[in-house]
């Protein structure tokens, strides 16, 4: 069992998907419980050609099974997870071993316990 938080996972094409992420001591992982963009380039978490624009291009993290969305980052593969203000928003970026980053935006919440949880 592993902490929860409601994020909005941003992937690098664009768009916003609202979700869950718990990062265990195994992995970071987020699903999504709906499309909260309003991008057109992400119409949904259904199909794979959305699902890779979704995961903004990072398909070997991208779980989906037509209903459901996910990405699984394994703790192995995370190089850092850091506090990333933009403007009021405030989040955590998780970068990869291979270089690639997830954005998870907050909101004007703090992400200093989450991204804790990450680097842990």
């Amino acid at each position: 069992m592993g902490d929860t938080w409601t994020v909005n996972y941003l992937p690098a094409d664009g768009g916003r998907l609202t979700g869950k992420i718990e990062v265990t001591s195994d992995d970071v992982r987020f699903d999504a419980l709906y499309d909260s963009s309003n991008a057109e380039i992400v119409k949904g978490i259904l199909g794979a050609a959305g699902s890779f624009a979704a995961s903004g291009g990072h398909v070997a993290y991208v779980k989906d099974t037509g209903t459901e969305f996910s990405v699984v980052l394994p703790r192995t593969d995370i190089a850092a997870a850091e506090q990333v203000k933009k403007g009021l928003m405030k989040r955590a970026v998780i970068t990869m071993k291979d270089g690639s980053e997830f954005v998870f935006d907050y909101g004007m919440l703090s992400p200093k316990k989450l991204v804790a949880a990450v680097n842990g």
